[in-house]
């Protein structure tokens, strides 16, 4: 398995002949369509040359998202319609880091040691952006920033400013608190506390929006240079409380819940329930509605524009959907392996709908053939670096 390393990251296929880069477009188009499935070799084969670049661009190929699997050994790019798993070059220092959220190529990573460090790396081509490890507190203090996932408002390759949301803990305190930082300031700024936890975060709609463990939103609207809170009671709880971290003890469930944008522009809110700690067995999508009043309330999704969505904290998508909707999940439980440094990802892949009314779905198991597992559980087994996130490298690197 060779490695995929940037050219930044991705490099093209050694040892071309010559009169290879010179292929006619329709003879470079039936190669591609017929021969490299994987999103990640068609990046790939588009580094030979500027025309092969062009001809694969000029194609319009649909590029749905690969999957980024962290390890401090051999980090991997796993694309999961082609079940193409590749080797990816990371700096040294990056292997050992925690994936935080992604939005298209670049992906937060977290180091804790041997240097505290916070920063954006882009895995398409190797573009690093340090981002401040201190934040200012409400005291108007300088205090160290540890953090949880991330959210950017644009991507940092796009002209103008950015920023970044993210959930922190201050000084290794328990209590979570959601900070902001803007492209070039010095340091965080911290914005409000959250008492009953953060599950999920997603730029939407302009917005920051924050999902707590009661199912509430928290958004952060921009004002001036700086951003308001505001907070969305919803009325209506999906679920009765479950820590998302551990099991249940009533049922031995584990619920996970995430937010994402609908390729229609609804925010979504997509429950996983796994099973006996380790099967996925049931994913139910609902839309946030909000009435004149401002009444807010999670109400069943129906997926009628045949969507492909896929699942990663902070890091959740939705493309159009080129044949039976599917939701993909990845493995984001923490759960510890049988080696106690290493967690388990054995519960990736995806559920396709079973219909259950006439006007929503549930991404359900009633049958085996509705449930596939990405390759064999020792191609992606255990890691020693949580957690596996989603990223559209396609999306947002030179491929010339």
């Amino acid at each position: 398995m060779a490695a995929v390393s940037p050219s930044a990251a991705l490099q093209a296929p050694m040892g071309t002949q010559r009169g290879w880069g010179d292929l006619p477009r329709d003879l470079i188009e039936r190669i591609v369509n017929n021969y490299l499935p994987c999103g990640i070799d068609r990046l790939r084969v588009s580094w030979i040359n500027s025309h092969w670049g062009q001809s694969i661009r000029d194609m319009k190929l649909t590029q749905l998202p690969w999957m980024f699997l962290p390890s401090s050994s051999t980090p991997m790019f796993f694309e999961p319609v082609a079940q193409c798993l590749h080797k990816i070059w990371l700096p040294a220092e990056l292997k050992s880091g925690q994936a935080c959220g992604s939005s298209g190529p670049w992906v937060f990573i977290s180091i804790h040691e041997p240097e505290h460090q916070f920063l954006l790396y882009n895995v398409c081509n190797g573009e690093k952006v340090d981002l401040p490890v201190k934040i200012l507190d409400k005291e108007r203090l300088i205090q160290d920033a540890w953090f949880g996932m991330a959210a950017l408002s644009r991507l940092p390759s796009t002209a103008g400013g950015y920023m970044v949301a993210a959930v922190v803990r201050i000084n290794q305190s328990h209590d979570f608190t959601i900070a902001t930082w803007e492209f070039k300031e010095e340091h965080w700024k911290e914005i409000a506390s959250v008492e009953d936890g953060v599950l999920d975060i997603l730029f939407y709609q302009g917005s920051f929006h924050i999902l707590t463990v009661n199912e509430h939103l928290i958004r952060l609207v921009p004002e001036g240079p700086s951003y308001r809170v505001r907070m969305s009671y919803v009325e209506q709880r999906l679920t009765k409380h479950v820590d998302d971290q551990y099991e249940d003890p009533e049922d031995d469930t584990l619920l996970r819940k995430y937010l994402v944008e609908s390729i229609t522009g609804h925010l979504l809110l997509a429950l996983k329930f796994t099973r006996d700690s380790s099967t996925t067995v049931d994913i139910q999508v609902f839309r946030l509605c909000v009435d004149n009043a401002g009444k807010a309330i999670w109400a069943y999704y129906t997926n009628t524009a045949g969507e492909m969505i896929y699942l990663g904290q902070a890091s959740s998508i939705s493309r159009v959907s080129q044949s039976e909707p599917t939701i993909h999940f990845l493995d984001d439980r923490r759960v510890e392996g049988d080696d106690d440094s290493h967690y388990n990802r054995r519960d990736m892949g995806g559920l396709q709908p079973h219909v259950l009314q006439v006007d929503w779905y549930s991404y359900r198991t009633p049958k085996k053939d509705s449930r596939f597992s990405y390759r064999a559980p020792d191609d992606i087994g255990e890691t020693d670096v949580p957690t596996p996130v989603w990223c559209e490298p396609l999306s947002g690197g030179s491929t010339t």
